[in-house]
């Protein structure tokens, strides 16, 4: 294949995935748009929230976390229109106590609604609005036994009423975590704006977290089938991806009663693992750089990371996490490593592995970073770019290896086409041996009949008037099979020309063979009669046009015993017309129809003889066909040019 060939091919094969590409990153892009996309804030400033001429109803707003903050009590409406509170604190100082309260007021146009949307605080949440208690996520309370974690994603509609002010507080409680709850990012906005957001994250999750979850089972398939290392840490990066958004499983996957605590622990799992799944993809492509050894090692240590998420307290589970990145980030520089050394040393790496690479790499480094912002940002731990670069880095991949694959299946397609090529070739060599056989049997019989003959006429000390005509015919069949021999070895070194036509003599064509024949004929007690009833001279090949009533005549007698086998030629309307009559058992009619394809014998013979006989009268211009079969005898008939 020329170059510029190649590179059609590759750029038409890769017309379609590219086209994919582009669609699926529109579609995300439109998706995530809807939601995942810089908003206005409002900002409370002495825990108020002032919402005069915001206009909410045209698009969402950020309700920035800064509310007032009570670290380690729990305040409810009560309290706080008793004034038994004390100042509030920052936030973002205090993140070490099990519990703490929140409270904003939203000042706006008195009745009028609007709504909030956002996470609850991780672990437990109890939701007051307007001195009532509207949600309960899980169960919030002092005593650390009685504590319910919980947490779901939620929509709170509001109601400004004649006041011009709706108050809420947020009540949390944390025994699983050293850090404190603080509130998730949080979105206002009229109640259809709201909607249209959250209808907006839906379709986003369950693109991304189902499109994911698809994919892993289609690799997981493919790698099961196939035994394809690739494909499987493929789907364990897909599923691992999907799993971290936790609106996806929360809402659509787990049940509702599911153990919070069990969900936990399983996030941080994800969120643990997901760096070291996209560094074991080098592994899987490039198996030659990192070596078995050295990846069942990272195995091992990747297997013995995911269990203990679930075997230590819940309050060392980031710190586990953090290790688990440091783990990754040193096995990722042996990596980088390690590929330079085989990319300068051992083998320069194509374009395709340095891209594969390349990507791979990068990947990694955005797995890691989202997961080491993960605690900083809802965005991040819900949703994140790394769906999104998975699903390309997998797309990207696939083109590479349906690359690699469309290169073995044309390989194997010219290794198959080689067989054929090489089967027709055995079958040709094994149909020439058989002809050559055929042809050198028939001066052999001859020989060996006359000689034996002749040997026992000299035993017994009396020669017939015939000796002399015998041994002549030894002779003449001794020099035509030695000029046999010196033909086969001429087309041996591929020295053979095509074969000669001359002026042919039909009456010493049928007077050699009746001499060659007749004692062929004599052991099954047959006569062998011949009759030339023409004076014009033949075109055609001496030897072949011999070779063909010698095959013919014998063929005969091989099926007559103690009966007559006639030869005789006659003119044609340019042609000579050759017939050949037995008085023998004849031919079956399921016989008849196959008796010139080479290789078919009713007998138990090779099935050679009138198919060659075929060929060689084809090659001089006539044509031989069955003219009468039954059982008072076969006839054939065959014609051969006149000389001009």
């Amino acid at each position: 294949m020329t170059e510029p060939k190649k590179w059609k091919g590759i750029l038409r094969d890769m017309v379609l995935p590219l086209l994919a590409v582009a669609f699926i990153g529109a579609f995300y892009v439109y998706v995530s748009g809807r939601f995942i996309k810089s908003t206005p804030e409002v900002r409370a400033e002495d825990g108020v929230v002032d919402i005069h001429g915001v206009p909410l109803d045209t698009q969402i707003y950020h309700l920035v976390n800064n509310w007032d903050f009570y670290a380690g009590h729990l305040f409810g409406p009560e309290d706080f229109r008793n004034g038994n509170q004390p100042a509030p604190k920052d936030s973002a100082e205090v993140r070490d106590d099990h519990k703490g309260t929140y409270r904003v007021r939203i000042q706006g146009e008195p009745n009028t609604y609007i709504s909030l949307c956002s996470y609850s605080i991780d672990y437990s949440m109890r939701i007051f609005v307007d001195g009532r208690e509207v949600r309960n996520f899980g169960n919030v309370s002092d005593n650390p036994d009685e504590v319910v974690h919980g947490g779901h994603y939620f929509t709170l509609p509001l109601y400004i009423g004649d006041s011009g002010e709706v108050e809420i507080i947020y009540q949390y409680a944390n025994y699983m975590h050293h850090d404190g709850g603080f509130i998730q990012a949080t979105f206002i906005g009229t109640p259809e704006v709201v909607d249209n957001y959250v209808r907006g994250m839906t379709i986003f999750s369950l693109f991304t977290g189902g499109g994911l979850l698809f994919l892993a089972f289609y690799f997981l398939m493919y790698a099961a089938c196939q035994k394809n290392r690739e494909y499987g840490v493929l789907a364990a990066c897909c599923i691992l991806i999907a799993f971290r958004n936790a609106f996806f499983v929360r809402e659509f996957l787990l049940q509702p009663d599911f153990p919070f605590v069990l969900h936990y622990r399983t996030f941080v799992m994800v969120v643990s693992m997901i760096p070291t799944m996209a560094v074991f993809l080098p592994a899987a492509y490039f198996p030659k750089v990192i070596g078995k050894k050295l990846e069942r090692v990272f195995a091992a240590i990747c297997v013995v990371l995911a269990a203990l998420h679930y075997v230590l307290p819940t309050e060392s589970l980031v710190g586990l996490c953090h290790i688990s990145y440091y783990i990754c980030i040193a096995w990722a520089i042996l990596v980088i490593v390690l590929f330079v050394r085989y990319a300068v040393k051992k083998e320069r790496p194509g374009f395709a592995d340095v891209l594969i690479f390349s990507i791979i790499l990068m990947l990694f480094f955005v797995m890691l970073y989202e997961g080491i912002h993960t605690n900083d940002s809802s965005l991040i731990a819900h949703f994140g770019a790394t769906p999104f670069g998975l699903l390309i880095c997998i797309l990207v991949l696939s083109i590479l290896a349906s690359r690699k694959i469309q290169r073995k299946i044309n390989l194997l397609a010219e290794e198959q086409r080689k067989n054929v090529v090489l089967g027709q070739i055995n079958t040709m060599n094994r149909d020439f041996l058989q002809t050559v056989a055929h042809e050198l049997r028939t001066p052999l019989s001859v020989i060996s009949g006359y000689a034996q003959l002749t040997e026992m006429q000299i035993e017994k000390g009396r020669l017939s008037p015939q000796t002399p005509e015998r041994l002549h015919t030894i002779r003449s069949e001794a020099d035509r099979l030695g000029a046999m021999v010196a033909n086969l070895m001429a087309y041996t070194y591929g020295e053979a020309n095509e074969a000669e036509l001359h002026m042919v003599d039909p009456k010493e064509l049928l007077h050699n063979a009746e001499l060659i024949a007749e004692p062929v004929c004599e052991k099954k007690g047959n006569r062998l009669k011949t009759a030339c009833e023409t004076e014009a001279m033949l075109h055609g090949n001496f030897e072949l046009l011999l070779q063909v009533l010698i095959n013919m005549i014998v063929n005969a007698s091989r099926h007559t015993e103690n009966g007559e086998i006639s030869v005789g030629v006659k003119d044609g309307d340019g042609v000579a017309v050759f017939t050949v009559c037995d008085t023998g058992t004849g031919i079956g009619e399921e016989a008849a129809g196959h008796i010139f394809e080479r290789g078919y014998s009713a007998d138990g013979g090779n099935g050679l003889g009138l198919a060659i006989c075929m060929d060689t009268i084809r090659m001089h211009g006539g044509e031989l066909e069955l003219t009468s079969t039954g059982p008072q005898g076969t006839t054939f008939t065959f014609t051969v040019p006149k000389e001009k």
